[in-house]
């Protein structure tokens, strides 16, 4: 269900109670300075816990399970956090979504084999879903497909030369290549190709390339015929336009899709 104005209160007001110099930080450079802030900066990226706080009922309801036991898999995380604050914490984030750690707990219940994702950066949640994947150990899959071009200019960094020429898709490991394809050049290009070179079902699309209605309602209606009963779609930026609310309407699924965070909408395609 979309998230309600009460309830859109209290997950703000938890994120700042944790962490009130963080955000009031995050808050000076990114929404009053216009700068992309980095990794270590961001108060979601430096403590998942209270995105979890808020995330897991919408997440249990999604998934038709108790919230409380969804908590161990998100326990999973300590070494995957620890390993990402090392490797991203001084590069600016680029556009990540910060939501990726509910990804990985999605992935890790439900075991998808086939997973696609629209728009890559940094890597960051095609990395947290690979951890997903491999830690399922049942040979799935995510193929991601983006342009090669970060969706920042230097004058929106702090540090002009903080991305040191990486490319997108970096924070992604040798260890999880094999489980991994990218796929450089736009959803349109590529998705069409994708679907029609596999037989298999489409477990889960996410949604995160451009956010404009053309390209959500085009991905969503693209997408759907191949996620089966059960299966998942996924969106970033839900309420950048009426493409997300527009299209659960019109499939008859209104109440059954969940905001499990600021802005990431998800719904899962009835059994019958």
């Amino acid at each position: 269900m979309p998230e309600s104005a009460g309830e859109r209160l209290a997950r703000r007001w938890t994120h700042l109670s944790r962490h009130p110099l963080a955000w009031a930080r995050y808050v000076w450079l990114r929404e009053l300075r216009h700068k992309e802030v980095r990794f270590a900066t961001n108060p979601r990226f430096a403590d998942w816990r209270p995105m979890w706080h808020v995330s897991r009922k919408p997440l249990g309801r999604l998934l038709e399970v108790p919230p409380e036991s969804l908590d161990p898999i998100f326990g999973e995380l300590g070494s995957v956090h620890a390993a990402l604050v090392a490797e991203a914490g001084p590069v600016p984030s680029a556009g990540a979504l910060m939501q990726a750690p509910l990804l990985y707990v999605l992935v890790r219940a439900t075991r998808p084999r086939w997973v696609v994702e629209t728009g890559i950066s940094s890597g960051y949640s095609a990395r947290l879903i690979l951890e997903a994947l491999r830690r399922n150990a049942d040979g799935g899959h995510l193929d991601s497909i983006g342009i090669d071009v970060f969706g920042l200019t230097k004058d929106r960094l702090d540090d002009p030369a903080g991305m040191g020429g990486r490319r997108v898709g970096w924070l992604i490991p040798e260890s999880l290549k094999d489980l991994w394809t990218l796929h450089l050049g736009t959803s349109e290009e590529h998705l069409p190709k994708l679907l029609a070179a596999r037989s298999d079902p489409l477990d889960l699309f996410l949604h995160d390339s451009l956010h404009q209605y053309p390209t959500m309602r085009w991905e969503y209606t693209t997408a759907w015929p191949r996620i089966p009963p059960k299966g998942f779609l996924a969106s970033h930026d839900v309420h950048a336009n009426r493409a997300w609310p527009e299209f659960v309407g019109q499939q008859g699924l209104t109440g059954r899709d969940e905001e499990l965070d600021h802005d990431l909408g998800a719904v899962r395609r009835p059994s019958a």
